[in-house]
């Protein structure tokens, strides 16, 4: 997948690396967009399980083949989307429980955890700073609020007590919704998590929120403007030149 990576590709590989280039952040977030309107619509039914894991799994793969990884890792990634799409088959198929539930969490926990990782590596290796940077930082957001969310529902149905306060039968839109009200750290109050731990996982997405968007962001769009500013100057330079001589 990376420009000098030895690996022989497979026919499916070099299809995938013909259709899509390196550093296209914009189909990673447009599936992002995808996977938080059908998480937040509200849906129910153990068949929303493998479709939100299926729409995570090629979110992960579409982010690792914008991030140039290596096709061995790609590889591992797609064998690992796979197996959590059957497993996330075969929870509706075996049980409806608490547990089944809380393991569809953890599930997208681990699928979408690797994803920030591998677009921040690349977006650290790219030297141009140009609009597929800054869809790539906006990628980073929007999984950092993403796993935050599946971390809750997980410590909600694996736990022994209810998450929120204020409700004990919260749904995917809910832990969706609280979850990226607390990494903009707007804080509205009408959910508030009811232990240590999920007080202290709030705490935390807050603060990597409100790190990330005065540093990361702010820094890749201040970048990509001064390379503007600096190719225009460039531009008028040669220019003024072509007309002294």
């Amino acid at each position: 997948m990376t420009e000098h990576d030895s690996t022989r590709p497979r026919a499916i590989e070099r299809w995938i690396e013909r259709v899509l280039p390196g550093y296209r952040f914009g189909l990673v977030l447009l599936l992002l967009l995808l996977t938080y309107s059908f998480m937040a619509s509200g849906l129910s039914g153990s068949w929303v399980r493998p479709v939100t894991v299926l729409l995570q799994g090629l979110t992960l793969l579409a982010a690792l083949r914008a991030s140039q990884v290596g096709r061995h890792l790609f590889r591992v990634a797609a064998l690992i989307s796979l197996l959590a799409f059957l497993v996330a088959l075969a929870s509706v198929a075996v049980t409806s429980s608490d547990r089944a539930t809380g393991l569809f969490f953890g599930l997208n926990v681990l699928l979408v955890a690797g994803a920030p990782v591998a677009i921040g590596r690349a977006l650290w290796r790219r030297a141009e700073v140009d609009l597929h940077t800054v869809l790539g930082a906006i990628c980073i957001y929007v999984l950092v609020g993403m796993l935050f969310a599946f971390l809750y529902g997980a410590v909600d149905y694996l736990g022994s007590e209810p998450f929120f306060v204020q409700t004990t039968h919260a749904t995917t839109a809910d832990y969706l919704y609280f979850s990226f009200i607390t990494l903009t750290t707007v804080g509205y109050g009408d959910f508030t998590a009811a232990t240590g731990l999920g007080r202290s996982l709030a705490s935390l997405e807050a603060l990597l929120g409100q790190i990330y968007l005065v540093t990361v962001v702010a820094t890749v769009v201040s970048r990509m403007a001064h390379s503007r500013l600096a190719g225009r100057q460039q531009t008028a330079a040669g220019g003024d030149g072509s007309a002294d001589s």
